[in-house]
């Protein structure tokens, strides 16, 4: 009878190790499969050394862009009040500055809403909009007359690039991020009927992924858009002669 009892213990024992040893197993495969990358210390030092670099470098471009700016707009203001000549190089000046996206500008125009659609309605063809369909969308409004545009209230400038990630988790504006994931709004200042017959033209937004997004427009009669807040780079560009 002890002998009995002795044998049912081994066996309970011998169970419950297969188990763990299966658990183990299946969790060691669950690894495998789905390995995770981990930073060493190093490499996190050198990540958040390089982020508040590039902090500081974009801070002090602003700040120098921003002291050009107002040096400048002094120089303008003295001048202006010399003679009608430098009065009319200063009204050159001025326009040039709005064009160039250095300053707030307002003007009737265009705001586009772009929002995606639930995903799970096609999920085997859904697609989420890349930098192709927001180059379309600007390059569209530019032919319709816009002066000045923006992407999430980031002014696209002459010096402007668009961009996605390498998984298109976000997009590139002026180097911050824009998620195709949530809506996008896009402004647009000039001709609000042009800009309207642009948009609403049948197919023309039907671009690419566009299709899977609900878009909505809006003309406006007093549209106002912020300023370029980067330092542009002039570095090898000069004069020809």
């Amino acid at each position: 009878m002890e002998r009995n009892k002795n044998s049912r213990s081994k066996q309970w024992v011998l169970a419950l190790v297969f188990v763990v040893l299966g658990f183990l197993l299946a969790y060691q495969y669950k690894q495998i499969q789905n390995p995770v990358k981990k930073l060493t210390v190093q490499e996190t030092e050198d990540l958040l050394q390089e982020i508040e670099m590039l902090k500081e470098e974009k801070a002090a471009m602003i700040e120098l862009n921003d002291k050009l700016t107002a040096d400048l707009k002094n120089y303008e203001t003295f001048a202006s009040s010399t003679d009608e000549a430098n009065l009319l190089l200063k009204d050159e000046l001025d326009k040039s500055r709005m064009l160039l996206g250095l300053v707030d500008v307002k003007g009737q125009g265009l705001t586009i809403s772009l929002k995606p659609t639930d995903p799970l309605l096609d999920p085997q063809n859904f697609n989420y909009m890349t930098d192709a369909e927001l180059v379309y969308i600007v390059n569209e409004l530019k032919f319709a007359g816009a002066e000045a545009i923006s992407i999430n209230d980031k002014r696209i400038s002459i010096q402007t690039g668009i961009k996605s990630s390498s998984n298109n988790s976000f997009i590139l504006v002026n180097d911050e991020k824009v998620s195709p994931r949530e809506e996008i709004t896009i402004k647009a200042i000039g001709d609000k009927a042009k800009l309207s017959g642009a948009v609403a033209f049948h197919g023309a937004m039907s671009y690419g992924a566009l299709e899977y997004y609900d878009i909505r427009f809006q003309p406006v009669d007093d549209l106002i858009i912020g300023r370029y807040d980067k330092a542009f780079s002039s570095s090898f560009i000069e004069e020809g002669e």
